[in-house]
């Protein structure tokens, strides 16, 4: 018995060392990669070989690309193996006018960032106008020199937006679906209409630009009325006859009311 302990104590220590000498070895060999990987990547760094010579922006219309340069923050001396990518997308994404951004590297020497920009649909008439855009997003003050050439939306003030926000996203989705009715009716292009007006009690109306024309249009069924719309504003023309103002609130019964 105390023979066969003692052979069996052997081949434990020997199998300890078998396996004490492979992990030896394999530390070794990690320690190997991360010290020859540290070296590659610091002679990489010095030696320039990842640089960055070029950041190509792709997607900018409202935007220039160089305000959108000035946004990355990268320095003369930078390169690819350095650069954060998560960084450079969230100073980006802090602009009011970038809807969505993607920056990526391409080695060795180049940045590729691709734009999308927000695009206005109308503009929200508060105590200073902003930009409306198709989702409904509030995102930037019109500028002194932009051209005012999107529908005005009257009645939603700043106070209505922070007091009664629920109800305010509700009143603005109804302006989108009116925008959205109109665009693709086409009863009259967006271009001449100057103003679409939230009143609470009784739905939007909207005016034309050229002759001002109010169009009272409810809360519903936008494309429905339009539809009828369009009839009624043929039939007016065709008879030379120029109204003040169509209450189409009622699908059933729509109002003209005659100019002087």
């Amino acid at each position: 018995m105390k023979v066969g302990t003692w052979e069996e104590r052997i081949e434990g220590f020997q199998s300890f060392l078998g396996k004490a000498s492979r992990m030896a070895l394999y530390l070794l060999i990690l320690f190997l990669l991360v010290y020859g990987g540290h070296r590659l990547y610091h002679h990489l760094r010095e030696d320039a070989v990842f640089a960055l010579k070029e950041v190509e922006i792709t997607g900018c219309r409202r935007l220039s690309e160089g305000q959108l340069l000035g946004l990355l923050r990268i320095g003369e001396r930078s390169d690819l193996l350095t650069v954060e990518l998560g960084e450079i997308s969230k100073r980006l994404q802090a602009h009011p006018w970038v809807e969505e951004v993607k920056v990526e590297k391409v080695f060795p020497h180049k940045i590729s960032v691709q734009i999308v920009e927000r695009k206005p649909i109308a503009i929200l008439q508060m105590e200073d106008p902003y930009y409306l855009d198709e989702k409904g997003v509030i995102f930037a003050p019109v500028g002194e020199r932009d051209e005012y050439d999107y529908p005005f939306i009257t009645g939603l003030g700043r106070q209505t937006l922070e007091r009664e926000p629920e109800e305010s996203k509700r009143l603005i989705a109804k302006v989108l679906e009116l925008l959205s009715a109109l665009r693709q009716r086409r009863t009259m292009p967006l271009e001449e209409i100057s103003e679409i007006h939230v009143e609470k009690a009784f739905g939007l109306q909207y005016f034309t630009k050229a002759e001002g024309i109010e169009v009272k249009m409810g809360w519903d069924r936008y494309g429905e009325k339009l539809k009828r719309l369009s009839i009624i504003w043929s039939d007016l023309k065709r008879k030379g006859i120029r109204p003040l103002s169509i209450d189409c609130s009622d699908l059933q019964r729509m109002v003209v009311k005659r100019g002087s």
